[in-house]
């Protein structure tokens, strides 16, 4: 028996026909600092949500960002999201993020 027909071709890039896709959460309608945007996960983070607040502008030495949101999803419906931290989103929840610069 040769080598090459004890081998067995297995394709691991696509998800088995049963399997649910993780993107395929519909999209999220989320309000930051009173505008909309559309979400299309069932999370955003601390660094997604600053970067939706305050885009193409990075924290810098002295600056913080806080984020509180209300609305949320029953158990969450309100709170604050700190770095490194996910929260699950709902449709219609609202984002308050303020950006403090220590002088």
């Amino acid at each position: 028996m040769s080598e090459a027909s004890d081998q067995i071709d297995v394709n691991v890039a696509a998800p088995a026909a049963n399997e649910p896709n993780r993107n395929d959460h519909k999209r999220t309608t989320i309000i930051v600092n009173t505008r909309r945007f559309e979400w299309s996960s069932k999370q955003i983070s601390y660094e997604e949500m600053y970067d939706l607040a305050y885009p193409n502008q990075p924290l810098g030495d002295g600056d913080t960002a806080t984020v509180e949101y209300s609305h949320g999803p029953h158990g969450h419906t309100t709170g604050s999201l700190t770095p490194g931290h996910k929260v699950e989103i709902k449709d219609g929840m609202v984002f308050d993020v303020y950006r403090t610069t220590r002088s």
